[in-house]
């Protein structure tokens, strides 16, 4: 496609694109050294409103009974995946009646202390755009928008009243929606989605933190239920959204780590002395064995031993070091003059004083993610979002073991002991793969979830395939219809121009559900349904849709 014509309200400015993809139109440029993006002109909202207000009457479920729904729905989702794969995923179309029909979704926006604040937020600017009892305080962060059946973050579905053709249409949470009918809407005899679509905006660095896997979480659930909500693991993958994305994730090399220990004497001092030497003897022996960059046992020890002293040091040395480690670097002239890792530690001074994490780009790699290029984390990685706004999709858990960076309760201890200290290689940026045209599909390694970013031309038509997941539709630019056909009973149809939702009587080949979307739309999709995206003759549409990873294999079965 040609989307030159999209204006994208989400912060997508000109990028490094693969060859088969049109680059999209520039909105924002980078106005520092920090990775920050502004808007080159105020944030306009698009004014087509879909939804009606609803109420947030958010049912809090048991989070350890709606954790193990979705353990065990993503165990039958993957056995029918499994049964039904041959060279690619195969699935069974189901008709679409008014019960199993796309609904729109109104979602949770969460305010944290390192978001972007007022309508310089994507989040805000989606949550404004479709919510009119939202209100947009210029001076509050608005850190992360939820689509999914978290409790900590609800989304809500408009259903109407099919016995009344009179009452106007009412709300529920997503969890009620699916647990209605779960055959109907998940594809299988469970009650909770594998996954939950996020989007971020980041002003300042998340905490140094990682997720654990499913043993250690159903672990940390059962000492710790006030501060590990769930048993769920959580492997997320991010896609930037904004021009440059920057995060830290995994450790560097050991090669890397001394060299930082020779440059930076309080960075050895954080260590300790017989620590350093032990890195340095590691690194030796590297140098003169077929080994070279691979981490082994004993790499791993010597890395796990210096990430505990560093981040068990005793506040007053911490102190005392960082204090004269940025006022060396303070102190030597130009800006231009230091390395991109000094230049951050700079900037994370600023947000976090005080803080040993302060140093982390010393041992953790420092990543820079263009638009539309994804970073899969999986679980025992610790990682720190810098910067950007980006896409996130993640198993259906928010459990965060937190180590620095951070004004949030800290588990040192488990962090230490959980991590994987994989540091052969920078962790994988890439892109997805091209399905077809029109559509660019992101697979991480894992079960969980699985993402699509769809750009639509103006005045087409294209059908969106149907697999055997619910899945969760967002607009990030553009205008267009969702159209679903066949079955029986009323169909329903939204337009930009009221709030109110109608209803008619439909036969097997006529139109189901008439959705229009916009800037900030969300939607849920019933497992196994079509969906037609239909665009007008001025406008095209970018999506991005998030559902169970069926296409995912896992990498056992041919042994």
């Amino acid at each position: 496609p040609t989307p030159s014509h999209l204006n994208l309200d989400c912060d997508t400015p000109r990028h490094r694109t693969p060859p088969t993809m049109a680059p999209l139109p520039p909105h924002y440029v980078q106005d520092d050294d920090q990775g920050y993006d502004s808007p080159t002109t105020a944030p306009t909202n698009n004014k087509m409103e879909v939804l009606q207000p609803l109420t947030r009457a958010l049912v809090r479920h048991s989070s350890s009974i709606i954790r193990n729904l979705s353990k065990n729905t993503l165990t039958e989702l993957v056995n029918k995946t499994t049964r039904s794969r041959e060279d690619s995923f195969s699935t069974t179309e189901v008709p679409v009646t008014s019960e199993n029909q796309i609904r729109p979704l109104q979602c949770a926006a969460q305010e944290y202390a390192w978001g972007r604040k007022g309508m310089n937020s994507t989040v805000a600017r989606m949550k404004d755009a479709k919510d009119s009892s939202f209100q947009v305080d210029e001076s509050t962060p608005y850190a992360e928008l939820w689509l999914g059946t978290h409790p900590n973050g609800m989304s809500t579905v408009t259903v109407n009243n099919e016995k009344d053709e009179n009452s106007s249409s009412t709300s529920m949470t997503l969890l009620e929606y699916v647990q209605s009918n779960p055959e109907l809407h998940m594809g299988a005899q469970q009650k909770d989605l594998t996954f939950l679509f996020k989007v971020l905006s980041i002003e300042k660095v998340l905490s140094i933190q990682a997720h654990p896997d499913k043993t250690l979480a159903e672990r940390l659930f059962l000492e710790n239920p006030k501060l590990y909500k769930d048993p769920n693991h959580k492997p997320e993958m991010a896609i930037a959204l904004s021009q440059q994305v920057r995060a830290m994730c995994g450790f560097r090399s050991i090669k890397e780590v001394t060299q930082h220990l020779h440059l930076y004497p309080e960075f050895a001092t954080l260590v300790g002395t017989k620590v350093t030497q032990e890195l340095c003897q590691c690194e030796e022996e590297l140098q003169n064995s077929s080994n070279q960059g691979i981490s082994t046992d004993q790499t791993k020890h010597v890395m796990k031993q210096m990430f505990e002293s560093f981040l068990t040091k005793d506040s007053p040395t911490v102190q005392e070091q960082l204090d004269s480690l940025l006022t060396r670097l303070q102190s030597s002239g130009e800006e231009s003059s230091l390395s991109t890792v000094e230049r951050l530690m700079i900037q994370l001074s600023h947000q976090f004083p005080n803080d040993s994490g302060i140093m982390a780009p010393l041992f953790l790699n420092i990543l820079e993610l263009s638009q539309g290029e994804a970073l899969f984390i999986g679980a025992n990685e610790p990682h720190a979002y810098i910067s950007g706004e980006i896409l996130e999709c993640m198993a259906c858990s928010d459990n965060v073991v937190r180590a620095g960076l951070t004004p949030k309760p800290k588990d040192v201890s488990t962090l230490v002991n959980m991590c994987t200290y994989q540091s052969e290689q920078p962790p994988k940026v890439s892109y997805g793969t091209l399905s077809d045209t029109m559509t660019m599909r992101y697979e991480p390694p894992v079960q969980d979830f699985c993402v699509e970013m769809i750009i639509v031309p103006p005045n087409t038509s294209y059908e969106l395939s149907d697999i055997a997941s619910p899945s969760t539709i967002l607009t990030l630019s553009g205008s267009a219809n969702l159209q679903q056909y066949g079955g029986c009973g009323d169909s329903i149809t939204t337009d930009d121009d009221s709030d109110e939702i109608s209803s008619s009587s439909s036969s097997d080949d006529t139109m189901i559900a008439n959705l229009a979307v916009s800037f900030g739309s969300a939607a849920f999709c019933s497992a196994n349904t079509r969906t037609t995206i239909v665009t007008g003759p001025n406008e095209g549409v970018h999506l991005t849709r998030a559902f169970t990873n069926v296409y995912y294999k896992n990498p056992n079965d041919d042994e």
